[in-house]
């Protein structure tokens, strides 16, 4: 008897496969099962949407590391969280500006859902529907980014917020102006020798040539 699958890769994003671990859809169908007395339809847009919010967050940091030349090798996507695997950073800019890309991801998502809830509600299930959009991608959106944001490991936070020392030390670097040029060093069968008064009249002689 084959064991069961622990993965499963669905589909493949920004050139690197989206892969969901074997309790993703453990989770769902519980959700579901939990939700047959309520609005199964409306517990499984939900679902949808808060898979789709994780895939997204996590497709984000895969954007911003491939606009660096980054190889990103996959989006693991867990009932919980999102991890993005990819190169190491080259530069502290790179590995803030990867961190900040799930959060501008769950920022469009965010706009997303407003556009959503500005439409005119139909009656029945689809204004059920249209509600569970907006609620996970508007405000468990906004919950998910403040708690993601945390200043602590291993927490986007942790990295995004290097922004700030970051940008203080371009901004010193900038008000000190550019540093002056160092000199160019001796050749070296000058370094350390004694040069009389006139060899360097005679070497000014002929700079004057």
């Amino acid at each position: 008897m084959r064991p069961l699958p622990r993965e499963f890769v669905p589909f493949r994003l920004l050139g690197a496969p989206v892969v969901f671990h074997w309790s993703v859809p453990l989770v769902a169908a519980l959700i579901l099962a939990s939700s047959l007395n309520g609005n199964p339809l409306a517990a499984l847009v939900g679902m949808l949407a808060y898979l789709l919010l994780i895939v997204a967050h996590e497709a984000g940091h895969a954007w911003v590391a491939r606009r660096h030349r980054l190889y990103v090798d996959s989006l693991r996507i867990y009932p919980m969280h999102g991890q993005c695997v990819h190169e190491m950073a080259r530069t502290p800019a790179q590995d803030i500006a990867i961190a900040w890309g799930g959060v501008a991801a769950q920022a469009l998502l965010f706009v997303l859902a407003m556009l959503i809830g500005l439409l005119p509600s139909s009656p029945g299930t689809l204004s059920s529907l249209q509600t569970a959009l907006v609620v996970v991608w508007g405000p468990v959106n906004l919950l998910i980014v403040a708690f993601n944001l945390l200043p602590m490991a291993p927490l986007d936070g942790a990295r995004a917020w290097r922004v700030l020392p970051w940008l203080r030390q371009r901004w010193r670097a900038r008000a000190q102006g550019p540093k002056p040029a160092k000199p160019k060093p001796r050749a070296r069968g000058e370094r350390g020798k004694v040069v009389s008064l006139d060899e360097h009249r005679q070497r000014n002689a002929r700079n004057d040539d």
